[in-house]
């Protein structure tokens, strides 16, 4: 490459990287904003958080990378543009035709990245984490029941005591639980018992085992005792944190080509999508930098951010579309890719870049 190719690169990786790191940053920060309410809420366990950001990191790159490296060309040239350097080089013979080569080194290992995140990474990380989950529900410590402490639930209406933990965390031991109903009031007293949720309603259960349940009204001569070999209580609760991702996106690459349903296809088609959009996006960002020294670089990076939101939304709607059979898997996300290459290699000619006949600089 020349110098000036080697200069723009630079210019275009440092403010990849800055931008990547704001944008990791913010989104694993929206992501860690609901760990933390759900274990405040008692519905996860703080020992997980740690580990369900690190699995989370490999999707939210997908996400944020191919708008990194549009910022990132479309902001370089922008300044270039802006401090009349790009006026300096382009009336050395510099084209945009040189600009190709720093661009494929910047994007082509950016689409490899992406691909490996997409294909590979992503639905392995997505399924650990959900497995994690899934693990974490099912244990009754992690819903706010610690060993050897009174849980009062219910503005003071449900008590709940559990001596001790198994090892599995769902199997508790000596259990006493104090509830108010209306005008009466139960205790139970169970030597064993297990944490139960319900996955298709979300409903929380401690199945009590080999108890007795005491039921009175206070102040009144009132009074049922009654044994019991296995009795289901169902615990009060908010609604546990309702999982975003489906079971489509813990499927290996391998078994989506298998399968060859609508679904397989449109998610194949979307783990293949971050690495095409960089490209698209990168080449886009050419005209779309271009603009005159006192010219405000506030439009072009409005009309930047317009472009990506446009070009994002065309293809989540196209994903849904495949989902329901309303647009064929041979046509999916495709014409979204080809439409905006079209919209960018247009725009470029109008700019008269076609005009330029520098040849690349080795």
């Amino acid at each position: 490459m020349s110098i000036l190719q080697k200069y723009i690169l630079r210019e275009w990786f440092w403010t990849l990287l800055a931008v990547s790191v704001v944008l990791v940053i913010v989104l694993l920060g929206a992501y860690l904003g609901d760990l933390l309410k759900d274990i405040a809420a008692g519905r996860a366990p703080a020992g997980l958080m740690s580990m369900q950001l690190l699995l989370h990191l490999p999707e939210t790159l997908s996400n944020i990378l191919p708008l990194a490296g549009f910022v990132a060309v479309m902001w370089g040239l922008g300044r270039l543009y802006r401090d009349q350097e790009m006026a300096v080089m382009r009336s050395s013979g510099f084209g945009w035709v040189q600009l190709l080569k720093p661009l494929g080194v910047l994007v082509v290992p950016l689409c490899f990245i992406l691909l490996a995140l997409g294909l590979v990474v992503t639905p392995a990380t997505n399924k650990i984490s959900e497995q994690q989950l899934e693990k974490a529900f099912r244990s009754a410590a992690v819903w706010g029941l610690q060993a050897g402490k009174f849980h009062v639930l219910q503005q003071g209406n449900l008590v709940i005591y559990v001596e001790a933990f198994e090892e599995d965390g769902t199997t508790l031991r000596n259990i006493f639980i104090k509830q108010r109903q209306e005008e009466r009031e139960q205790v139970w007293v169970a030597q064993k018992g297990r944490y139960w949720m319900d996955r298709a309603t979300g409903d929380r259960y401690l199945v009590l085992e080999d108890g007795k349940v005491t039921e009175f009204a206070p102040g009144k001569l009132d009074l049922r005792v009654l044994s019991f070999a296995r009795n289901d209580l169902r615990l009060p609760e908010p609604e546990i944190r309702k999982q975003k991702k489906t079971k489509i996106n813990f499927k290996s690459t391998s078994a989506l080509l298998k399968d060859g349903g609508a679904e397989s296809h449109a998610e194949l088609q979307w783990r293949l999508s971050p690495a095409i959009t960089l490209v698209v996006l990168a080449l886009l960002a050419i005209p779309l930098s271009h603009s005159e020294p006192r010219e405000g670089r506030g439009i072009r990076i409005v009309l930047g951010i317009l472009v990506y939101l446009l070009y994002g939304n065309i293809l989540y709607l196209c994903r849904t579309w495949i989902w329901e059979g309303l647009l064929p898997a041979y046509i999916g996300m495709w014409w979204v890719h080809i439409f905006f290459i079209v919209i960018t290699f247009v725009w470029i000619r109008r700019q008269g870049r076609f005009r330029d006949k520098s040849v690349l600089t080795v």
